[in-house]
Formats: C-alpha cells, structure tokens, sequence
C-alpha cells in the first residue's frame, strides 16, 4: 500500500513538473516563470489544497485558482476539457500573429477603428517626453512642449478625461481625472492644480482620453466606475464570419474603482443570449466563489438587469469584427451609452477568459472549439 502510495506521489509530481515545463517550453522561461510568480505564488496560499491535487490541475494546464473559479465541483477528470486551461490561454496569444501589436497598442488601436469613428472614443492627444501631440483635436492644435498647461486646459474644458499608458493591461496606471470647483481629482484623491500639472511631465506614452459617459442601467448597476462589457469575438475558419463567442458584464466594486477589472476586484455578470444580466461573481480572494444577484456593496440589483438594445449592440460589434477581420480573435471592452448604441474603449490581444467561464465553460460551444483546434490552442 505503501509503496502504491509513494508510486501515485511520484507519478503526480512528474507529471505537474510536465505540465510547468510545458509552459516554459512553449512561451519561453520568462513569460511562464512570470505567469508561475504572479499567479500562482499568491494562489498557492489563497487557494488550500493538497500538493498532489495542485500538481494534477498542473499536468492539466490549470493555475491552482481553476479549482475554485470554474464549476460547482471545481475542475475534475470528467470536466477539465470543457474548459480553456491557463496554458492553452496562453497559447491564443499566437492567433492574431503581427497583427496582434494592433490591439497591444492603444493608439494603433484607435486608428484601427478609422472605419467607425461613431464607435470609438475620441483620442484628443498623445503623450511623450513631456510633449504633447494632437491626434483628435479640431482647430489648429499643434505638437508641443508644454504637455501639463494642454492637458490642464483640456480637462477644465471637458471636466472628465482619462489618461492611460499605449500599453498595458488590466487597468494599470490608468487616471481617471475630474475637474471639481475644488480643484482636481485623479482616480478619487484631491489635487491643486498645481499637483495635477506636476503629474503630467511623468506620463510618457500616454493617451489623452474621452471619458465615455455611460448608459443610465450601468450606471445603476455601480455609480463610481464604468462598467464595461467584454465581447469576445472569433473569425469563424470555416465561413470566414465572425460570431460572438462570449460576453460578459464588468461592473466596479468599492475594491476596483475608479475601474471595474474583474482581477482588480470588480464582478463579472454572464450575458445571455437576450442580453439579461445573470448573477455575478467576484475572483474569490478569500478563496471561496461566491454569486451575487444584487451587488455587494450597494445592494443594486444585478441578475435579471437588461442591456437596452443588446441586439444591435451584437451586431454592432460584429460588424467592426468583420471590418478587422484579419484580427481573427479580439476581447473588446465597449461602454454602453444609450439603447443599441456603444462606444468601443479598447481591444485585448488574448483575452482573460476566466472573466466568462466563471459563468460557464468556453470549449462546450463547438464553433469555439473549432476556432482554437484550427489555430493551435488545444
């Protein structure tokens, strides 16, 4: 029994050890060392469960955080390939290939959508080495020097403006600035406008941002943060058509704002084929998952809200995947604003996808499945 015992160990620990090499193989020691560091290091102590049991999510191709996040028994032998693993999602950063940059960078991005300037939010300028470049702006705005007085005056002019990295991810180092009779303020703290000019110059590749007003239902659902929704789209390999693989609904917590990212501490809301919000979770920090039909923090409700105009927001946003369609595989965040009318705030290159399977696995659908057999992700 012993000796059985020690075998099954042994066996579970080559086999973890397999699927961690994998990933370093794969994407490189780097990317999957930082992955193992920042993932799954805090989960090993958020997430409690038997060394064999994390190894056998491993071999699996699963972060320890699965087993909690996705389905009622968490990931079991009889389930595990109805979902996308945290290695195969790494794998769909290869999808888009060079065209892939158009997404990681924000402002190629926003020229991307030149097509369908009523669905993008106004970009009014670039920042770099404390310069300031027009790229929206009206009249006879021109580059210069004096980046702080320009976004100071741009702010006073339209109150709200988001400022936020070329690159990034996640919500990091986004400001959202609002000009008060008090003064200013940047992602909720006070500043004199001498503070504020002072955090300018520091702001390198930065865009200079609308800051989209959404429809009243969101608003609703969380007043202190825009909440946005991710659609994820896919080319279909077959038919060339585009389809919507997933949607979900972000919404702001008192943990996320000014910002509604679901890894940062905001909810995820499924989004059902008529466009009805189910309940919500939010990623179980104290390692428990929990669904949430009204919101945590202020009671609103949240299950059984409708996006108004859902239909045409589909096909709106089908139809600028059709317009990118050699971008075959893009999460886009989009702001509702009114009834079938949205403005689109950015595109994700690989998308998370753990915001939509925490409601219900991705590979169950078989035109998803498909779409990542054909390109390499499963």
């Amino acid at each position: 029994m012993l000796n059985e015992r020690l075998y099954g160990a042994l066996s579970d620990l080559y086999w973890g050890a397999y699927g961690v090499s994998r990933w370093l193989v794969e994407r490189g020691p780097g990317a999957a060392l930082r992955l193992l560091v920042h993932e799954e290091a805090p989960a090993i102590a958020r997430f409690r469960m038997p060394l064999r049991r994390r190894l056998w999510l491993w071999r699996h191709g699963f972060l320890s955080q699965a087993d909690v996040l996705y389905g009622e028994d968490g990931i079991t032998k009889d389930n595990y390939h109805r979902y996308l693993s945290s290695y195969q999602r790494d794998l769909t950063q290869r999808i888009n290939g060079r065209w892939g940059e158009a997404l990681e960078n924000k402002l190629l991005f926003h020229h991307l959508l030149d097509g369908f300037p009523e669905r993008r939010s106004t970009v009014h300028a670039h920042l770099m080495d404390g310069r300031y470049t027009p790229v929206d702006s009206e009249g006879t705005a021109t580059s210069g020097a004096d980046a702080a007085d320009r976004v100071v005056a741009l702010l006073d002019e339209h109150h709200r403006l988001v400022l936020k990295p070329t690159y990034g991810t996640i919500g990091k180092r986004i400001l959202m600035c609002e000009a008060t009779e008090e003064g200013y303020r940047v992602n909720g703290e006070h500043h004199s406008e001498e503070e504020f000019a002072a955090l300018i110059p520091d702001l390198d590749d930065y865009l200079v941002s609308e800051f989209v007003e959404q429809a009243p239902y969101a608003s609703a659902l969380y007043p202190d943060s825009p909440n946005t929704l991710r659609v994820l789209t896919m080319v279909d390999p077959d038919t060339g058509e585009p389809f919507v693989a997933a949607a979900a609904h972000r919404i702001g917590t008192e943990r996320s704002a000014p910002l509604d990212n679901w890894s940062r501490g905001g909810l995820s809301a499924d989004v059902n084929a008529s466009g009805d919000l189910g309940s919500a979770v939010q990623y179980p920090y104290d390692g428990h998952r929990e669904r949430h039909t009204d919101h945590p923090d202020t009671g609103a409700p949240i299950a059984g809200v409708a996006i108004p105009g859902w239909p045409a927001i589909r096909e709106g946003i089908l139809d600028i995947a059709a317009g990118c369609s050699q971008i075959p595989y893009v999460g886009w965040d989009l702001v509702v604003t009114s009834e079938g009318e949205f403005t689109v705030i950015e595109g994700n290159n690989c998308s998370g996808v753990r915001v939509f399977q925490v409601h219900e696995p991705l590979l169950d659908d078989p035109r998803v499945r498909r779409f990542y057999e054909h390109y390499g992700a499963l």
